[in-house]
């Protein structure tokens, strides 16, 4: 239990965020997309985020921001993202 959870909830208009998490992420932690995080997943945004890290996004977001499950993005409900932070060694929030 090695790995790192980064949570973003930052939009893809704060590149600098963005830009600082994916800078800190390690071969074998997970990136959970939260809040306007989820607009990441979308076509026009989803070629700034590495094909190898492993990508969640939290569920509820998505569909309040009327946005469907694509690609790699693998979509948790609360209790799951409860579970991945106990999965994890550490948890790092990036705002």
């Amino acid at each position: 239990m090695n790995k790192t959870l980064h949570t973003l909830n930052t939009s893809p208009s704060d590149s600098t965020t963005l830009a600082h998490c994916l800078a800190a992420l390690a071969s074998d932690d997970v990136l959970l997309l939260i809040e306007d995080g989820v607009y990441l997943t979308l076509p026009a945004h989803r070629h700034r985020l590495p094909d190898s890290v492993k990508l969640h996004v939290l569920a509820v977001d998505l569909e309040a921001r009327g946005i469907q499950e694509t690609g790699k993005v693998i979509a948790i409900t609360d209790p799951e993202f409860v579970n991945l932070t106990l999965g994890c060694k550490r948890v790092v929030s990036w705002f």
